[in-house]
């Protein structure tokens, strides 16, 4: 399973090896050893001070982003659950298994996202919407 570590790992090493550097190299300019820079580039070891050194080093710039959470209204949970349970028989699915095939194919978030326009919409309108969104992100249910 991969974390967003090691996503961050993975743009650092793909830097170092367009700019020619070594583990070595990059370790003696942000001041650090080889295998600290290893474990860094396989998403161990990251600190928000780490990303700073290897940026700055690298010739990059990093950016962080933090998002409010947002509470989601008893009617919107309402609709999802409804709007999964009539997924689920259509698909003659379990209740789970649809709602872990929604939630990987983004069709969770796509209802949760659009509530505003889609609760306006009959049942049947909003599965169809759904699963069409889910094939849209490799899903597979016809």
């Amino acid at each position: 399973m991969t974390s967003r570590f090691d996503e961050i790992g993975s743009l650092f090493l793909k830097r170092r090896k367009e700019l020619g550097r070594t583990q070595q190299q990059l370790g003696e300019k942000v001041g650090v050893t080889k295998s600290e820079i290893s474990k860094i580039e396989n998403g161990r070891g990251i600190t928000f001070s780490t990303i700073n050194k290897l940026s700055e080093a690298l010739g990059v710039s990093a950016k962080i982003e933090l998002k409010p959470t947002s509470e989601v209204s008893l009617n919107v949970i309402h609709y999802v659950v409804m709007s999964m349970g009539m997924f689920a028989r259509q698909f003659k699915l379990t209740k789970k298994e649809a709602c872990n095939y929604l939630s990987r194919f983004k069709g969770l978030e796509f209802s949760i996202e659009n509530y505003e326009v889609e609760h306006q919409l009959s049942m049947q309108d909003c599965v169809d919407d759904m699963a069409a969104i889910c094939l849209k992100n490799g899903g597979a249910l016809s």
